[in-house]
C-alpha cells in the first residue's frame, strides 16, 4: 500500500449525504461497494475507507448485500438530479470524488475507467462538467482555477489541503533513547494525543512511525498486520503479533500551534537497554545505521544523567551515526531549587558529550510531560483527576524563572504567544513551542 495514504485527511465531517435519506445513504454506499469491488478489490485503502464510509454514513442503519445493487438502475438513481420546491441537486460529483479518493487516487488510467462510466449513467448535459471535475481532480496545478460544479465547495476545499500537503517531501525524525527517558511522552506532547503507550514497561521490538495528516478529520489510522482507518485507544496501544516486520505507521492529525503545511514523519525506535528483550537495541541500531532522517533526536533523562546505558549508547551513535543529531533534556521538571541546576546539568551534558566525540553537540531542554498535559488541555481534551493535579503543579512551577526551560534555547529561535492563557504559557516554558520550530524549520523553509 501507499504510505502516502496514511497522510490523507478524510472527506467525511461535512459529507453531504450525512444530511440525506437513509434510502439515499444505503444506496450511495452499494454504488461505492460497486466500485471498490469492481476496480480496487485488492486494495487496502479502498476496502478499509468503504468501511469507514459506510460506518460514518449508515451507522446503525439497515444492513445491506452489494449483491442486491443493480448498477443500471440503482447506480442511475444516484447520480440522478433530485427536485424540491425552490431547489435541486445531484449526488452525481459527491460519487465521482469519492469513488476517486477510494479506488484510484493517484491512478489516472483507473479514475478515467471510473468517470467514464459514470458519464454513461448521467445525463449529457453532465458530461463537460465530469471533464472539468476529472481534469481538477487530476490536475499538477494545485492552486488552477476551475469553472467546477456547483456544491462541491468542502470536497474541493478538502481536496486541495490534501493535495497541498503531499505536493511537498516530509520532514524525517528518528528519535532514540534508554528506556525511561521519556520518549513517548515526548512523541504524545509533539502530537498532541495520546498515540504512543507511556509505561515503563518494554513494548514490542517495532518501530512506530507517526505521520502527519493535512488536517484534522477526528480519524486516527493504523497500519500494522492490517489497516485500520478509525483506530481506538485499545488498537494504537496494542502491537499486532501478526505483523511481521519491524514497521507499524500511524497516521493522525498533529496538534501544534501555528503549524506550518509541512509533512512531519516521527519515528519511534524501541529502548535500547531493555532487560526483558535483547532484539530492541539491534532494531534499533539498524534503523539508526539504515534509515537516513532529517534529524535524530537523542532523549536523555535529566534525573540520571550519564548511566553505563546511556553512555554506550552514545558510543555506538558517535561510531556509526553521523547526521544531523539533536540531543535533548527531558525531566528538569522535576528538579529542586535547592539541590538541582538546570543550567549546570546542561553544561555537564554538553561537557560529556565533547568528550565522547560529539563537538559542539546542541543539547536543549524539555518537560515532556508538562507539555503533553498542556497540549491535551488546550485542544478540548480530558484529564483524569491526577493528570489535571500534575497540570495545576507544573503550571505554578514552570512560572518560575529557574523553570522556564524555553530561556536555554539558542536566541534564534523565537516564539511569539498569540494568547496568554495558562496551557499556551505552558507550552512555551516546558520547552516544546522551540522544540517544534527547531524541527519544522530544518533546511528554512520547503521549496
Amino acid at each position: 500500500m501507499n504510505g502516502k495514504f496514511l497522510e490523507l485527511s478524510q472527506m467525511l465531517e461535512q459529507h453531504p449525504l450525512l444530511n440525506a435519506e437513509m434510502s439515499d445513504r444505503v444506496r450511495y454506499i452499494k454504488f461505492l461497494s460497486y466500485a471498490v469491488e469492481k476496480y480496487a478489490e485488492k486494495e487496502d485503502w479502498a476496502n478499509a475507507s468503504l468501511k469507514l464510509y459506510t460506518q460514518k454514513l449508515l451507522g446503525e442503519g439497515p444492513q445491506f448485500l452489494s449483491a442486491n445493487f443493480d448498477v443500471q438502475k440503482d447506480g442511475k438513481k444516484v447520480l440522478a438530479t433530485r427536485f424540491k420546491p425552490f431547489c435541486f441537486w445531484t449526488h452525481r460529483y459527491y460519487f465521482a470524488i469519492d469513488s476517486i479518493f477510494l479506488c484510484a487516487y493517484e491512478n489516472k488510467e483507473t479514475g478515467k475507467l471510473i468517470f467514464s462510466e459514470i458519464e454513461a449513467l448521467s445525463p449529457k448535459r453532465a458530461k463537460q462538467k465530469l471533464e472539468v471535475l476529472f481534469d481538477y481532480i487530476y490536475s499538477d496545478g494545485i492552486t488552477a482555477q476551475h469553472d467546477l460544479p456547483e456544491g462541491i465547495e468542502y470536497f474541493k476545499k478538502c481536496w486541495d489541503e490534501n493535495r497541498v500537503f503531499l505536493a511537498g517531501n516530509p520532514i524525517k525524525i528518528l528519535i532514540t533513547a534508554t528506556m525511561s527517558a521519556g520518549k513517548s511522552t515526548l512523541i504524545n506532547a509533539i502530537i498532541g494525543k495520546k498515540i504512543n503507550r507511556t509505561q515503563n514497561e518494554a513494548c514490542t521490538a517495532k518501530i512506530h512511525c507517526i505521520v502527519d495528516k493535512a488536517y484534522e478529520d477526528g480519524f486516527v489510522y493504523k497500519l500494522d498486520s492490517g489497516l485500520d482507518l478509525d483506530a481506538d485507544q485499545q488498537t494504537l496501544m496494542l502491537d499486532d503479533e501478526k505483523n511481521l516486520s519491524n514497521w507499524i505507521t500511524v497516521g493522525t492529525y498533529f496538534r501544534i500551534l501555528g503549524k506550518p503545511s509541512r509533512r512531519l514523519w516521527l519515528m519511534d525506535t524501541p529502548g535500547v537497554n531493555s532487560s526483558q528483550n535483547k532484539e530492541h537495541k539491534q532494531i534499533t541500531e539498524q534503523a539508526i545505521q539504515g534509515i537516513h532522517p532529517d534529524l535524530l533526536i537523542l532523549l536523555l533523562n535529566g534525573t540520571s544523567i550519564g548511566t553505563e546505558d546511556e553512555r554506550r549508547h552514545l558510543l555506538f551513535l558517535s561510531q556509526n551515526y553521523h547526521g544531523k543529531t539533536l540531543f535533548v533534556v527531558n525531566k528538569l521538571d522535576t528538579f529542586q531549587k535547592e539541590e538541582d541546576s538546570i543550567p549546570e546539568t546542561l553544561q555537564l551534558v554538553r561537557e560529556d558529550l565533547n568528550r565522547l566525540g560529539f563537538e559542539e553537540a546542541m543539547v536543549v531542554p524539555v518537560s515532556a510531560y508538562a507539555a503533553y498535559l498542556a497540549k491535551i488541555k488546550l485542544f478540548g481534551g480530558t484529564l483524569n483527576e491526577d493528570e489535571e493535579d500534575d497540570l495545576g503543579f507544573l503550571s505554578r512551577k514552570m512560572k518560575r524563572t529557574e523553570y522556564q526551560l524555553d530561556r536555554y534555547y539558542p536566541e534564534s529561535v523565537q516564539i511569539r504567544l498569540e494568547r496568554e492563557n495558562e496551557e499556551e504559557k505552558l507550552l512555551l516554558h516546558s520547552g516544546i513551542l522551540h522544540l517544534e520550530h527547531m524541527i519544522y524549520n530544518l533546511g528554512g523553509k520547503e521549496q
